[in-house]
């Protein structure tokens, strides 16, 4: 036999309006009474009518995670987000796009003109894609940024201080007693590759090593550029004694790099990266690196956007998260001479 909205009430003993209110996440409910409505949920096995649900309050109930690739970082993204989601009874759509493509600008305008999705968190670098940008203005669909790349405005984003944890791990390495430190760079052009550099640089001049043009090696914060990037630098006349990935895919591509040269680390070079992946703790030796909290500033930016679509003022709308360094065996004091 089927359990009813009316079942649930007389089990709770309210209203079938109260029932509903809690059903929907609606306010004007005492918290006493909504546990109790909850229990009768459980006891009962109540499943409500989400396509009813979804009907009366014009919402789809689903959050668009709007990704440009797959990575190790938007796969950590999207673990948190499909997590926290559903602890809200949302349903996850994952997006991928590619503006140089008209197929999948058309498919993103007609999941946000037709109101598919009730919101969306982007993560870099759609945020400063023109297309997208025009398309968020017009249509006005809630949105919140991850890592943007583009900070001006209002715009409701979080990140983690990027500048502050190249500082905290070029330091680190400083104090191990590296003074020649490669930094593998990422495209010139985003925000958080211009802050990572713009923080190893400040460390250098806070204890007054020289910078060297020529210790920054790009690697488009991927495996393969931190591989080749460190393949070629590691054959210049002074090679360094530490390498800062400014992301860790790249780091563990100078990882792989390395072993094919029979370079041992850290005994000969000390190798550091960025963000903290899972991946980070199954190198050998495991790689030191920078945690950039992004299981927190997915569950940030996800409150942001459920507060905006509960028509509730976020406590903050742009967030920036402090860095900390998470040590290994990829890190040491610099070799003797």
């Amino acid at each position: 036999m089927t359990v009813t909205i009316k079942d649930v009430a007389a089990y709770a003993q309210c209203s079938i309006k109260t029932v509903s209110r809690v059903v929907n996440d609606e306010s004007y409910v005492a918290e006493a009474t909504r546990l109790r409505v909850q229990d009768a949920i459980n006891a009962l096995g109540y499943v409500p009518n989400i396509s009813a649900r979804r009907l009366v309050q014009s919402k789809s109930y689903v959050i668009c995670i709007l990704l440009h690739e797959a990575g190790f970082y938007q796969s950590a993204v999207l673990s948190k987000v499909m997590d926290i989601g559903y602890q809200f009874d949302y349903d996850i759509l994952i997006q991928s796009y590619f503006p140089v493509h008209s197929r999948s600008k058309n498919k993103l305008s007609g999941l946000i003109r037709e109101r598919r999705v009730d919101g969306l968190v982007i993560t870099p670098p759609c945020d400063v894609d023109p297309f997208l940008n025009e398309l968020l203005i017009t249509s006005r669909v809630p949105y919140v940024q991850i890592t943007p790349l583009n900070r001006t405005g209002n715009i409701p984003y979080v990140t983690g201080d990027d500048y502050q944890g190249a500082y905290l791990m070029t330091e680190r390495l400083i104090l191990m007693g590296h003074w020649r430190i490669a930094f593998l760079s990422g495209p010139r052009n985003h925000r958080t590759s211009i802050d990572r550099l713009y923080g190893y640089k400040a460390a250098l001049e806070m204890y007054r090593v020289p910078f060297d043009a020529d210790l920054v090696w790009d690697s488009l914060f991927n495996f393969d550029g931190g591989y080749n990037a460190t393949k070629l630098g590691m054959a210049m006349d002074n090679p360094p004694t530490a390498i800062f990935g400014g992301s860790d895919e790249a780091a563990i591509g100078a990882l792989y790099a390395l072993q094919e040269m029979k370079i041992p680390v850290p005994q000969k070079i000390s190798v550091c990266g960025f963000g903290n992946l899972p991946q980070s703790q199954q190198t050998w030796p495991g790689l030191s690196t920078v945690d950039h909290p992004v299981e927190i500033i997915v569950e940030r930016a996800v409150e942001i956007l459920l507060d905006i679509l509960a028509n509730r003022e976020p406590a903050s709308r742009q967030i920036v998260l402090p860095c900390q360094l998470v040590m290994r065996g990829s890190a040491g004091t610099k070799p003797p001479n």
